[in-house]
This record gives structure tokens, sequence and C-alpha cells, in this order.
């Protein structure tokens, strides 16, 4: 995503090498340079309650650009590479794309390009549901019952992502697996919940056998690449990419409550539970297991940070807490009460870096950077408006592209 290469990098490193021999004799050394707050390449994309905007940060330089999406209210989801971000307004029959400018390369990034809004948009009637695995980006379509299709390498030369029709029309959910097939939910002959989970190829055909565990619902998926979990009633939903199908019923303390979010942390190798009655669950597919993450019951906001290796929890009364996503240990809790006051009224979002908490502050127009090790607040930027969503986008990274 940018125009920086590495023959540009190598020469920096060879003249500052030569300064380096030409000034060894000196008796004074350069001023050494600011300690980095944040990777070079981490890019934070945040949206706005009551409009359009958009502001692109960058924490290590502390600085702010502004776009506008099509529409207002999107639910923002990064792609495989974190590249880019979609933007999903289901209200608005629109998937629109923005590119960080970064490009990550294994073990380090590079500035490719400026950051823009992508060529490519979706035609997916009411879009709720997106899945990426690697390139691979997927939507699912509640109003059309079509799985809309794209990749990273088409998102500045497609017009528009590819219809795959999957079947009728519902509030559904879309897994894509490794081996490029998809594990999606399917309606029920009457009534308006899905109550299956088929598996399908690119062309929508249903590979790997027939389902045939029925469920009254479904809300809330999660891949590893081979496996996907599904939240239902009647318990977790385990659906493997060959088409083996398990479900894993709920602990009796759950009573009629249920996990209808998931989550998967790809550095934790952890799925994540979440459900505003039954609290926070790690979920173990291999032992069939739950483990209570902190005893937590009530949550304002719960997720994985961006790398999917620590848990994010903000609760109704301010504090702030994360927790090892592997073992659901906590690590580190603080109040964010002094910041912002009425976290239940004021319903801020959150996400991390490997280093940092972002959290928004729409009263004040601010997103607060906080110390991930100890909470405590290093810097605040001043967006204006209400912002509302946050995502991180671009490359956390220490590699050679953050030199």
């Amino acid at each position: 995503m940018k125009t920086l290469t590495r023959t540009v990098i190598y020469s920096s490193f060879l003249l500052a090498g030569s300064l380096s021999s030409c000034d060894k004799n000196d008796t004074e050394s350069a001023a050494p340079e600011p300690a980095r707050t944040e990777s070079q390449h981490v890019r934070l994309l945040v949206t706005d309650q009551t409009s359009r905007a958009v502001t692109l940060l960058t924490p290590s330089k502390q600085t702010q650009e502004s776009f506008q999406a099509s529409f207002g209210g999107a639910t923002m989801y990064p792609t495989g590479s974190g590249r880019f971000a979609a933007f999903v307004s289901g209200a608005n029959n629109s998937v629109e794309f923005f590119d960080s400018g970064i490009e990550a390369h294994g073990d380090h990034a590079h500035v490719k390009g400026t950051p823009k809004w992508a060529l490519t948009k979706s035609g997916a009637v009411k879009p709720a549901h997106f899945s990426v695995q690697g390139s691979s980006i997927a939507i699912f379509g509640d109003g059309d019952g079509h799985l809309h299709l794209t990749d990273e390498a088409s998102l500045h030369t497609a017009a528009s992502t590819t219809p795959v029709p999957v079947g009728a029309a519902h509030h559904g959910a879309v897994v894509t697996f490794s081996n490029n097939t998809f594990a999606v939910s399917d309606k029920a002959a009457t009534g308006a919940t899905p109550w299956r989970v088929k598996i399908v190829n690119t062309q929508g055909q249903e590979v790997g056998g027939a389902a045939t565990i029925a469920v009254t619902n479904i809300h809330g998926n999660a891949t590893n690449g081979t496996l996907a979990l599904f939240g239902t009633p009647q318990g977790i939903l385990k659906v493997r990419d060959g088409g083996q199908q398990e479900l894993l019923p709920y602990p009796a303390a759950f009573g009629s409550n249920w996990l209808s979010s998931l989550s998967y942390g790809a550095s934790a190798k952890a799925f994540l539970g979440m459900s505003a009655t039954a609290g926070l669950h790690l979920v173990n597919p291999t032992t069939n297991t739950f483990t209570s993450v902190g005893g937590i019951t009530h949550y304002t906001r719960a997720l994985y940070d961006a790398a999917g290796q620590d848990i994010l929890v903000l609760q109704a009364d301010g504090k702030l807490l994360v927790f090892d996503g592997t073992t659901g240990a906590k690590k580190v809790e603080k109040s964010v009460s002094t910041l912002i006051p009425d976290v239940t009224a004021t319903a801020p979002f959150l996400t991390a870096s490997k280093t940092n908490v972002y959290l928004t502050n729409p009263t004040q127009g601010k997103v607060h950077m906080l110390d991930k090790a100890t909470l405590q607040e290093k810097h605040t930027f001043s967006v204006g408006g209400a912002p509302s969503r946050i995502v991180m986008i671009g490359a956390d990274l220490s590699g050679e592209g953050d030199h």
C-alpha cells in the first residue's frame, strides 16, 4: 500500500551506515530518537455516531486524516491481511472497502499507495455476517440468501462482489474455511429461523454430505480455518470443513441461556463465546468444555484484540480488564471512569494492538490510547464529532518495514 520498496529501505540503511562511518570520530553523537509509542504501520479507523465521517489515525505519528463513508452507522471488519476494512451497512444494502495503504509481508510491512476507498462494492441485500480466510472475503445477504464473494487482490479492480445463491433469504451466518468452502446456515422449511448448517463451494453447490443436526436458531459463528462453531439455543454446533458435525451441549448451570456470539483468537488459538445472559466463556471444542472468563456475566463490550491474543472486557461500572486469550487468566484491570464517567450511557467501542488499547469517547469527541500493560492513558486523539466504532488495520509488526 505504498511505493516504499525494499530497495529504498536498504538504501536508507546503507546511507545511515555511511554517515555513521564518516562521523565515528566526532565527539558529539546524534540525539536518540524518541521511543515509539506504537508500531509504525498500525492504523485505526474510527466512525462517527451521527454522520458519514471516518477518521484514520496513525498512532506512531499521532496524526489523523478525514474521509467520508457512503453511509453512517456501518459495522467495520478487517480483512484477512489487515490491509483493508469492510464497512457493512445492512440498512443501506451496502458494503464498501477502505485501503489502509499498508501491506504486510510476514515479518515486516511496507507502505503501498495511499489510504483510500477501494473500487469494489457489494450488492448484497441486507448484508450482515462477514467472513474472511486468507485473502478470501464472503458476505451473507440476509435479504437475498446469497453469498457475495471477492478477494483482496480484486478490491481495486472489480466493481462488485460475485453473488452466489445458497438458499432462501433469512437472518443467516457464514464461515469461510481454508479449503475454499463455506459453512452457511440454511433456513427451515417453515418459520424464519435457520435450522441447519450446510457446506457449499464457490458455486453454491452443497458438498461434504447432507447436514443432519437440526436446531431452532443459529446466531454467532467463528472458525480456525478447519473447524467452525455456531451458537444455538441447544448448544454449540461444531462443523468441520469435511462436513462432520457435532452438537456440544451447554453446562447445566447455563439454564436456558446460550452463547449467541462467538469469536476466534488467532494468536491464542482459542474460541470465545459471549452472551449478555450467559457471560463470557472460552469454548474448547477438543475437550468439549466451557471455562468462564473472570466469572463475568454482565459486560458492555467484550472482544479479542486485533491479533487475537488477549481478551478485552469493558464493564458497565467503567472497569476495563485484559485477560489472556488462551487461559482466561486476568492480566490487568483499571477503571476508565475518569476518562468516561458513564460507560453505559456513552457506549464506547474499543480495540487493541500488541501494546496499546484504544477506546472511543463519543460525548467528548476523543479516542483514548492506553498502555495495554497498565491501562494508563498515553495519548488522546481529539477527532471531533461523536466517535463510535473503531477497528485496527495495517500491520502491527516490528520487522524490516517498521524501521
